[in-house]
């Protein structure tokens, strides 16, 4: 397991996935300042072996959308659109994650490899569907579980 706290993860981005009311998923980005939750505090380590797994597989699915980037960076955003899954994205100054890639085809949490079920059990908001939001407020995400 590898902890961290909320203090020791500001300032620098880190990845972690969470599953909405209908078992779909989502990539959420804190761009240095975005919420995280405890259950990925934890175990970060766990979300970023999950999100391995999750691009080592093929492309499952078109992107409806995902915003372009300069040829020397990897679009993590766009890769896991084509995997089935949702991308959010936050800002620094801890406003709310903004969707920022979409697939044409969901993934439920069913269809990932075992690393990302296994993170995903802990990290579920059954208030939120991620298909009918274009932003989620850190609020929503701390009282959604």
């Amino acid at each position: 397991m590898s902890a961290k706290s909320a203090d020791e993860i500001l300032g620098a981005e880190h990845d972690w996935l969470g599953c909405d009311a209908g078992g779909q998923v989502a990539l959420f980005s804190t761009a240095g300042g975005g919420y995280a939750p405890d259950e990925f505090l934890r175990d970060t380590a766990a979300h970023a072996k999950a999100i391995e797994a999750i691009l080592a597989r093929r492309a499952t699915t078109a992107v409806r959308f995902a915003p372009e980037l300069a040829p020397q960076y990897v679009n993590t955003w766009r890769l896991v659109a084509e995997r089935g899954l949702y991308a959010f994205d936050a800002d620094f100054s801890a406003g709310p994650y903004r969707l920022v890639a979409a697939p044409v085809v969901a993934a439920g949490f069913d269809e990932l490899p075992t690393a990302a079920v296994a993170v995903l059990r802990s990290v579920t908001f059954r208030q939120l569907r991620f298909a009918d939001l274009t932003a989620v407020p850190g609020q929503a995400l701390r009282q959604g579980r």
